[in-house]
């Protein structure tokens, strides 16, 4: 493969007839597979023995340009030719061709200059200059349904130039779509995709059309457009279609992609692609072949998806009529891996209202759910089902009507069960259902507040480092077991176990809520068992913490009036007393009679009195 002998054939004074043979020569050394790792070195090669001058020649004389075409889209492929191509100023001459009425010049000008834009803005921005994206959709329209020899060829051609034009280009994306692109796409579905006259089915044609489709909605502008327009309908609509097959995964693929925007969750909700996608699971169900498992588990993520949404929920979940809760229900009781993780995925997505999960628990999903996280006497062996159905037990917990039943459910219990996993997600998960379960559960605080070993793991949780969510669940745990049992026995077993090093740290969290919790619990300790933790207290740093919550300006009132208390709790235990002396608490509490918020006065005020009652009480 001599470049400058392929050239010399172009170069001599021979008939149009003799230069497109050496075209062709060259179109077959830069087409041999047998030579693929040589073809770029050979494209560089021509290139720069003047094979761009030549061509160029050729199309100002008007000379073969379907073949000159068709060689500038050969040596396009070659990334380091493309720049040139482009400055050589053939965009505009190729771009002149797709306004003739010649398929196989429009092919190739559409090949040369999709090949000159991949991965190349200069390309890119050349075309937009030369009305590119306009003639090129207007090429598209006018071909949706030519029937001359090599149309079909064109459309994807020029389907695959759009691809490569707009491709992660934003602004050439939006220009495109503005100026129409979603229409023509969809015309090129409703045409090629559904092939109503049995004939019309084009496989190639499609999958180009929805590549372009992910490609050109890669911005939310973009998305925002999408919805003005009726080819989501369509896109959902092709699930249903029989000549869907090969194409069943890249429409969901694109599906699961737009999913992600809310506002498209709540316009595909309306439309049957919840029963299209329920339908499209059933019938890939049981099946032994990898690309039915993969549909399967694509459909499944995507209706879950669908319900990540708060209107789209909604709206499927019609008052717990909907066809996606129905079959959800289903796939609790799957031998299917996916469908039990699906299943129990929905019901924590269903079970976001206090309204929907009274409704769940009336619907006996708690046995369901119970028998998927323990069954035949085990536990569950997929982590992710151990971790949704976790999540959806969780949800399901937080209404104060549902508490009961599931505690009755033996839900505490299965739930232990899990304490030995180390994963720290599943733990993240099985503190969250305990902590909503002992909420207002004083019996169920107070079992779980004696149990010496369940404490002493929540002890260590704590003190996990490396997952801050199981550190502050574990800690927040010990904090409402004090504050929902209100037991002397929870709180000594607490104080014991070393779980006051926590809540005394956790008083100064970045989150409010903490911080209350805390501070409650740590006042109920001092009201309650002083003697027992005075000293745990002092070895936690507790005047410090105290001190450095009073004197922060940052500090919430509600927190000022809840670390007073907890001061006045403390002020008496003989351990505390030299420290809370020292400290310059007083001092800051002082300050504090003059706060703007009256309870914080009221509150500081107080605390001052006992302070000198005390006072003199001990001299």
């Amino acid at each position: 493969m001599d470049p400058s002998e392929m050239l010399e054939g172009l170069q001599i004074d021979g008939s149009e007839e003799e230069k497109v043979k050496a075209m062709d020569k060259i179109i077959a050394a830069l087409t041999d597979t047998q030579n693929e790792d040589m073809l770029d070195e050979l494209s560089v090669s021509l290139v720069e023995q003047g094979l761009l001058d030549e061509l160029y020649k050729f199309f100002e004389d008007g000379i073969a340009p379907t073949k000159v075409a068709q060689v500038l889209a050969e040596v396009a492929k070659t990334e380091d030719v493309r720049e040139p191509c482009v400055q050589k100023g053939f965009v505009p001459l190729l771009m002149a061709c797709l306004n003739k009425d010649d398929v196989l010049l429009a092919t190739q000008a559409c090949r040369a200059m999709g090949n000159m834009c991949f991965d190349n803005d200069l390309g890119r921005e050349v075309v937009d200059a030369s009305n590119g994206i306009q003639i090129l959709l207007n090429l598209l329209k006018s071909n949706v349904k030519n029937t001359k020899t090599d149309a079909d060829k064109l459309r994807t051609i020029a389907c695959g130039f759009l691809l490569n034009l707009t491709n992660t280009h934003d602004v050439l994306q939006e220009k495109a779509i503005s100026e129409g692109a979603f229409d023509v796409l969809e015309q090129y579905l409703a045409e090629y995709f559904y092939g109503a006259d049995g004939i019309n089915h084009d496989d190639g044609l499609c999958n180009m059309v929805l590549v372009t489709i992910i490609s050109i909605t890669d911005t939310e502008s973009c998305k925002e457009k999408l919805l003005q327009s009726t080819l989501l309908k369509t896109l959902s609509e092709c699930l249903d279609s029989p000549k869907c097959g090969d194409h069943t995964t890249t429409v969901l693929d694109l599906l699961l992609n737009l999913g992600e925007w809310d506002e498209v969750k709540d316009y595909l909700a309306e439309t049957e692609l919840s029963n299209h996608l329920i339908r499209l699971i059933q019938s890939n169900t049981g099946r032994a072949d990898e690309n039915s498992h993969h549909i399967v588990k694509m459909a499944s993520d995507l209706l879950i998806l669908l319900l990540t949404g708060e209107k789209s929920m909604e709206v499927l979940f019609a008052k717990g009529d909907g066809p996606i809760f129905v079959e959800s229900m289903k796939w609790l009781e799957s031998d299917d891996e996916h469908l039990q993780l699906s299943g129990a995925l929905a019901v924590g997505n269903f079970a976001r209202s206090d309204e929907h999960c009274q409704k769940l628990v009336e619907e006996g999903l708690v046995d369901v759910l119970v028998q998927v996280l323990w069954p035949d006497g085990h536990p569950n062996s997929s982590i992710s089902v151990q971790h949704a159905t976790l999540s959806a037990l969780r949800n399901l917990a937080i209404p104060a009507a549902n508490k009961s039943t599931l505690i009755k459910a033996g839900v505490v219990e299965k739930v232990l069960t899990l304490a030995s996993t180390e994963v720290h997600a599943v733990t993240f998960k099985l503190l969250g259902v305990l902590r909503m379960l002992v909420d207002g559960q004083a019996e169920t605080a107070r079992q779980l507040g004696t149990n010496r070993e369940f404490v002493a793991q929540l002890v260590e949780w704590a003190s996990i480092e490396e997952h801050p969510g199981v550190k502050g669940e574990a800690s927040r745990l010990l904090a409402w077991l004090i504050k929902n049992s209100r037991s002397e026995d929870v709180m000594r077993n607490i104080v014991r176990l070393e779980g006051i090093q926590h809540l005394v740290p956790m008083a100064t969290s970045e989150h409010v809520v903490m911080q209350n919790e805390a501070l409650v619990a740590l006042t109920l300790i001092s009201s309650t068992v002083l003697a027992d933790a005075a000293v745990a207290m002092k070895e936690a740093d507790l005047t410090n913490i105290i001190a450095t919550l009073l004197k922060d300006e940052k500090t919430l009132p509600e927190i000022l009036c809840n670390a007073l208390t907890l001061t006045k709790a403390v002020c008496t235990a003989d351990s505390l007393k030299e420290e809370m002396a020292t400290s310059g608490i007083l001092d800051i509490v002082r300050k504090l009679t003059s706060h703007e918020d009256t309870k914080v006065q009221e509150g500081a005020s107080s605390l001052l009195v006992l302070v000198e009652d005390t006072a003199d009480a001990d001299r």
